[in-house]
């Protein structure tokens, strides 16, 4: 049986190394891109397990490509992450689909205590 895929779509390489060592001790694989292009090419090929996607990308935002990305993958869990917490961006993610909202920045601390939620 494979390990469980993470894919991360987010500009910041410090986020994307936080995150993957943060998911890596959790046993998933971690793949992660820069542009929002490159993480739905990823999709088009393959499903991961779970999806943390930036609202702001260099290339789109995310939030709107969460619509898309959920008719074509249904069943992918997504949390949405943003250095934006005004709650009204939070409401439209969770509104498009989003599992969860993580606000920039976050301690490997949370990022554990969400994993161990969505595990459960």
């Amino acid at each position: 049986m494979k390990d469980p895929c993470i894919l991360i779509i987010d500009d910041e390489p410090d986020i994307c190394r936080l995150l993957q060592r943060s998911l890596v001790r959790h046993g998933y694989n971690v793949k992660y891109v820069h542009a929002l292009n490159e993480g739905l090419q990823y999709l088009q090929k393959q499903q991961p397990d779970l999806l943390f996607l930036d609202i702001h990308l260099p290339d789109g935002s995310g939030l709107d490509a969460l619509p898309a990305i959920k008719q074509s993958c249904p069943g992918l869990r997504v949390i949405t992450i943003s250095a934006y917490d005004n709650g009204l961006e939070k409401q439209k993610a969770l509104n498009a689909g989003a599992m969860y909202f993580l606000a920039k920045p976050f301690s490997v601390k949370h990022v554990d205590a969400l994993i161990g939620n969505i595990k459960s």
